[in-house]
Formats: C-alpha cells, sequence, structure tokens
C-alpha cells in the first residue's frame, strides 16, 4: 500500500513526503489483489480539514450546535441534507442524492432555517457549515475504516480524536 505525494520543488520534498505518509495514516490499507497507491493532490481538501483533528472537532461542534437539541435520527437526517443541498445547489440536486422527493429537501431546509436563523444566506457561514459537515463526515469515514482494519487485523486501532456517536455520523452518497 502505497501514496504518492504532490509534485513539489527538491528543497520542499520533506512536506511532500509528510503529506503522504499523513495519507496513509488517514487511509488504512485494505488487502486486495488490486491495491492501489492513493494520490495526495486527490486528497488535498482531506488532509487540510483532518491536519488538526482535535480544532476539526471544535469547528464542527461549534458551526453544529443548533442541532444540539434534536434528537440523533433528526440532526443526522437534517446534516446530510444541508450537506447534500451544498454539494448539489438546490433542492433538486438533493433529493436525487438522498433518494428523496424535492419537497422533503425543502421541508427539512425549512427546518434549518429555523435552526441556524439567516446566518444560511450568509457565504461565510455557509461555507464555515459545509467545513464543519465535510469534517464531521470525514471524521467518520476515517474511524469507520480503521475500526475494519482493526477487526478484520485483531488489534486495536486508536485516533486522535474523541468517537462521534454512531448514530449522528452524517452519510452522504453512501459515505
Amino acid at each position: 500500500f502505497a501514496a504518492v505525494g504532490h509534485a513539489v520543488p527538491l528543497t520542499e520534498t520533506a512536506s511532500s513526503l509528510r503529506w503522504a505518509l499523513r495519507l496513509l495514516a488517514l487511509t488504512p490499507a485494505r488487502p486486495s489483489a488490486e491495491t492501489r497507491p492513493v494520490f495526495v493532490d486527490d486528497h488535498l481538501s482531506d488532509l487540510l480539514l483532518l491536519q488538526d483533528q482535535p480544532l476539526a472537532h471544535a469547528l464542527a461542534a461549534h458551526w453544529l450546535r443548533p442541532l444540539a437539541g434534536l434528537t440523533p435520527r433528526q440532526s443526522e437526517r437534517l446534516e446530510v441534507t444541508l450537506l447534500a443541498w451544498f454539494e448539489g445547489g438546490g433542492a433538486p440536486e438533493a433529493a436525487k442524492a438522498l433518494s428523496v422527493h424535492p419537497q422533503t429537501v425543502r421541508y427539512r431546509m425549512r427546518q434549518l432555517e429555523k435552526l441556524f436563523g439567516p446566518g444560511l444566506r450568509d457565504p461565510r457561514t455557509r461555507f464555515e457549515l459545509e467545513m464543519a459537515l465535510r469534517t464531521r463526515r470525514l471524521m467518520a469515514q476515517v474511524r469507520l475504516q480503521h475500526s475494519r482494519v482493526g477487526r478484520r487485523t485483531g488489534r486495536a486501532v486508536t485516533t486522535n480524536f474523541p468517537p462521534l456517536v454512531a448514530e449522528r455520523m452524517a452519510r452522504v452518497n453512501g459515505l
């Protein structure tokens, strides 16, 4: 299993190596006949969001605080809907990604507007919220991958960030 760093001038090879090793740490090896290398250039935003995992957890906790009063199931649905809405650009696209009716997305977006207020119209707030949602999804995905590898190899796998409640993990497009 290998990671390929990004192309850099010779004087910055240590940086490229550091990010390739970090990507390897975040991407557990999957034993198969077709194990392919992972490329840092394909995961730059993931590496940026997860370079300081306690800070990433704090970001998610801060920006997603309005969802804290909901049940885990309600919170998960709204998180998934909001991220799909950000990624898709509107209700029809989000509905298609979530396999729900567009009216369901519109209803959930009205709920989110009540929780987050007019901030959902502010570009900076939208950016911060999308980072928080993506960070939460990435942390859950990494934790899940590491736990699968730990079960297969029979060894304990530890992480540097506190675990999220399983019911609170956002799942978008099968992630």
